[in-house]
C-alpha cells in the first residue's frame, strides 16, 4: 500500500511540474506584451525555459537536498530520452527533415555539452588518482554556464527557430496579455511556486519509491523521473510536427539537451556541489555515443526515416536491458 500511495503522489509531483511550467510561460508572456520585452528575447529564452523547467525544478531541488544521483539520473536520463525516445517515436509517425544548422552546429554543440560534463564531471579518472571523489564543483558549475551563453548565440543564429518561438509567445501573449499586471505576476509567483512544490514531490517520492523497491535512485533518476520531465519535450514537438514544422521537431529536443547540460546542471551544482557516481560514467559514454549516432544518421540525408526511428526507439529498450542488468550484477559493469 506504502509503495502504491508514493506512485500517486510520484505521478502528481508530475502533473503539478508540467502545470507550473505552462502557468510560469503564460505569465510570464503577459507580462512580456504589457512592458514591451522584445520577442526575440523573451523566444530565445522563454519557451525553451518552459520545456526545460520541470527538468531544472527536480536537478537543483535533488541537488540541495543533496541527492545527487536524481540530479544527476534526472539529466542524463532525460537527454537520453529525448534522442532515443521521443525523437524515435517522432520519426515513426513521419518523416522528419532537419535543418543544416541542427546537423552542422546544434548535435554537435550537444555532443561538446556531454563531453564537457564527462570531463568535469569525473575527477577521478581524468585526473589520474589526484582528486580522491567525483564532484561537480561551484567551479564546474560556472564552466557551464558560460557555455550556456555559447548556447543562446546558437539559438539565436538559428533564426527559424527563433521565429517559431515567437509565434508560440505570440499566441501566449494574445491569450493572457490583457490580464492585469497583479494577475500574471500572480501566475509567474504560482508557477515558481509550482515547480518547486511539484518538484519536492518528485524528488522525495522517487527516492521513497527506490527504497522500497530495493532499486538504486541513479535507476529511478534515469528512468521513471527523467522520462516524467522529457514530457514537454514530447509534446511541443508533437506540436510542431501537428503545424508541419517538422524539422522545428528535432531542432527543439537538440536545444533542449544542451540547455539540461549547460543551464540546469550548471544551476545544480552552482546551488549546492554535486558527487557524481563512478557508474554514471557508462551512461555519460552513452549519451555522448547516440548523440553522435543521431548526427551520423542525420548527416548525409538531412533527413530521419520510420527506420531510422526503429533503430533509435530500439537503441533505448536495449539501454533499458543495460540498467537493469547492472541493477542485478553491478559487479559486470565498469563503476
Amino acid at each position: 500500500m506504502m509503495i502504491f500511495w508514493t506512485i500517486i503522489f510520484l505521478l502528481i509531483g508530475f502533473i503539478v511540474l508540467l502545470k507550473a511550467a505552462d502557468l510560469l510561460v503564460d505569465g510570464a508572456a503577459g507580462l512580456a506584451n504589457r512592458y514591451k520585452v522584445p520577442k526575440i528575447i523573451i523566444g530565445l529564452t522563454l519557451v525553451a525555459f518552459g520545456t526545460s523547467a520541470p527538468e531544472a525544478a527536480v536537478s537543483i531541488l535533488a541537488s540541495l537536498e543533496n541527492n545527487g544521483s536524481i540530479a544527476l539520473g534526472n539529466i542524463i536520463g532525460s537527454n537520453i530520452t529525448n534522442i532515443l525516445l521521443i525523437i524515435g517515436i517522432l520519426a515513426l509517425i513521419k518523416a522528419l527533415p532537419i535543418r543544416q544548422s541542427t546537423v552542422t552546429r546544434g548535435i554537435p554543440l550537444n555532443i561538446l555539452a556531454a563531453v564537457v560534463f564527462l570531463i568535469l564531471g569525473f575527477d577521478v579518472f581524468f585526473q589520474n588518482g589526484l582528486a580522491s571523489k567525483n564532484t561537480l564543483t561551484l567551479g564546474d558549475g560556472l564552466i557551464l554556464l558560460m557555455m550556456f551563453v555559447v548556447f543562446l548565440y546558437y539559438v539565436y543564429a538559428d533564426f527559424k527557430v527563433a521565429e517559431l518561438r515567437e509565434t508560440e509567445i505570440e499566441k501566449r501573449e494574445k491569450k493572457f496579455g490583457h490580464d492585469k499586471p497583479a494577475i500574471l505576476i500572480a501566475m509567474v509567483v504560482g508557477g515558481l511556486f509550482g515547480l518547486i512544490a511539484g518538484g519536492k514531490m518528485v524528488v522525495d517520492n522517487a527516492s521513497a519509491l527506490a527504497t522500497a523497491l530495493g532499486l538504486s535512485q541513479i535507476l529511478i533518476g534515469i528512468t521513471i523521473v527523467a522520462v516524467g520531465t522529457s514530457l514537454p519535450e514530447l509534446v511541443t514537438s508533437i506540436t510542431a510536427l501537428k503545424k508541419s514544422e517538422n524539422d522545428i521537431a528535432i531542432g527543439n529536443i537538440v536545444g533542449s539537451n544542451a540547455f539540461n547540460i549547460f543551464l540546469v546542471l550548471g544551476l545544480a551544482a552552482v546551488v549546492n556541489p554535486i558527487e557524481t557516481q563512478t557508474k554514471l560514467i557508462n551512461d555519460t559514454i552513452i549519451m555522448i555515443a547516440i548523440t553522435a549516432l543521431l548526427f551520423a544518421l542525420s548527416f548525409k540525408r538531412r533527413q530521419l526515416t520510420k527506420a531510422h526511428g526503429i533503430v533509435l526507439v530500439t537503441c533505448y529498450a536495449l539501454y533499458l536491458v543495460f540498467l537493469a542488468l547492472r541493477e542485478v550484477a553491478p559487479t559486470f559493469f565498469w563503476g
